[in-house]
This record gives structure tokens, sequence and C-alpha cells, in this order.
């Protein structure tokens, strides 16, 4: 017991967190009040723009505030994410912040609890209440609007959750790279969708391989690697109930069990980072 209490302590835990909050809070609601007066800015015009144009008073014509929520949960909570750790590398507040009391694995608990699920749920409150706010503005003002953002939608919850795996990746990076780790995080990832790509084509080349002379009609074929995409042949190799549309199923599944796998794997790497840093 003494050694679990050791290395994650509830005490230090709170500590912590309390700790994260005294120092970001200013931040938070800079950047909240700025996201905020965007949309609200930026529905208003668009309900001005659809007013004059000659929408029906009361009429609801499409609602954006998902687009918003997408943006500010993928684009801003990577780049929260990003800046998890840029007090390890700052000369002088890396010493400060490496010898707070607690164990490397509650100081990643506390960032990684704030910058995922924390910053997930506050992007679903945050979103709701601040269209709901800007859709009776423009109701109000303009008689149109674009509905309101439903935070417990299907498509809402299913981005959350996205996020807490594409989020692991950026708070690595956070603390693998000492400057810019936001950028390199990103150039990491094009590299290592590029190179599945590519090793994606190959496994599809050598799979419908034999059906290439069936699939062609002579024209539009290089060397025997690009595939003739008219003439029915594609849609029959992947029509449903066939083995190439089982064969792209399973891929697909196998894919994504692999991305979220890789979510638990960098954290594991990110706390092996830290205990390094502290070193």
């Amino acid at each position: 017991m003494d050694r679990i209490t050791n290395v994650l302590n509830p005490r230090r835990l709170g500590r912590l967190f309390l700790r994260e909050l005294a120092v970001s809070y200013r931040g938070v609601l800079v950047a909240a009040a700025a996201a905020a007066g965007a949309i609200i800015v930026v529905s208003a015009v668009s309900s001005l723009v659809l007013a004059a144009g000659g929408a029906p008073a009361g009429s609801v014509q499409g609602n954006h505030y998902e687009g918003f929520f997408g943006l500010l949960l993928f684009v801003g909570g990577c780049i929260v994410t990003s800046l998890a750790f840029r007090e390890v590398w700052q000369p002088g507040g890396g010493i400060a912040y490496l010898s707070l009391p607690g164990s490397p694995l509650e100081k990643l608990a506390v960032k990684l609890l704030l910058t995922s699920v924390g910053y997930a749920v506050g992007s679903l409150a945050f979103t709701a209440g601040v269209g709901a706010a800007s859709e009776a503005l423009d109701r109000l003002v303009f008689g149109v609007g674009h509905g309101f953002f439903n935070p417990f939608s299907a498509e809402a919850l299913q981005a959350a959750v996205r996020y807490l795996v594409v989020q692991a990746f950026f708070l690595l990076g956070s603390i693998w790279f000492r400057k810019l780790a936001f950028v390199k995080t990103v150039l990491w990832l094009l590299v290592a969708a590029v190179v599945l790509a590519i090793l994606a084509g190959i496994a599809m080349r050598i799979a419908v391989g034999p059906r290439l002379a069936a699939m062609g009609n002579g024209t539009g074929r290089v060397g025997g690697w690009m595939l003739q995409l008219g003439g029915g042949g594609y849609q029959n190799l992947f029509a449903p109930g066939s083995r190439g549309y089982a064969g792209a199923e399973v891929f697909k599944v196998v894919a994504e069990g692999l991305l979220i796998a890789l979510a638990p794997a960098s954290w594991v790497a990110a706390y092996f980072r830290l205990r390094e840093a502290e070193v």
C-alpha cells in the first residue's frame, strides 16, 4: 500500500490539479472569450445574410455549431495538449516544475486528464452554452437561427472519443519535443500517414494483382499498377457481400484497433520521457 501511495497519492494529485488551474485559468478565460466572440459574430453575420436574403422569420437555416465544435475540439485541443509540458523545457521553469512534490505518474495523470477528458467535456459544455446564447440572440435580432448544439448527440460524443485518441499523440509530442511541439507532431503524423498509405497501396496491389488484367481494358494502366476505375471493375471487386468488401471491412476494423491501441502506448512513452527529463 505504501508503494502505491508513494507513486499515486490523492492529496498530491489534488494539489497538482489546483496548481494547473491556478497557472492556466487566465489563459483559458481569454481563449474562451475569443472563441465565444468568434462564434457569436460569425453566427450573427450568417443570420443577417439569411434574413436579408428573404429567409422566413423563425426559420432554422442549417446548424453550423457542430463545425465550431469540431474546430474547437480537434484544432484547439491539439494545440492546448501540445503545450502541456512546455514548462519542462523552459530554462529555470523546468527545474521548478520537475521539483514539484509528485511522482512522474501523478504529473502525467494530471496533464492527461485535463487535456483529454477535461478538455472534451469542457468543449461540449462550452459549445452548448455559447451556441444557445448565440441562437437566442440571432432569433431575437434577425428572426433567423441555425438550431441548437446537442452535446449528447451521437456525432458529438463520437467526435469526443476520437479526440481522446488523437490527443494522445500530441501529449507525447509535448514532452518529446523541446520546441514547436505542435508543428513537429503534425509533421510526424503526416509522415506516418504517407508511409501507411504506401504500405496499404502495396498490400492492395498484391491482393488484387491477379485481377489487374481482368479489370483493365487496355487503357489507363501504367506498369500494371493503376487499376481501371471504369467498367465496373472496382465496383465488382468491392461490392457488398464480395470478398473484397469483407476484406476492406476487416482492414478498417484492424486499422481502427491499431490506432486506438497507439493511444495508451503514447501515454506510456510520455511517462518514460517525463522520467527521463527528471533525471
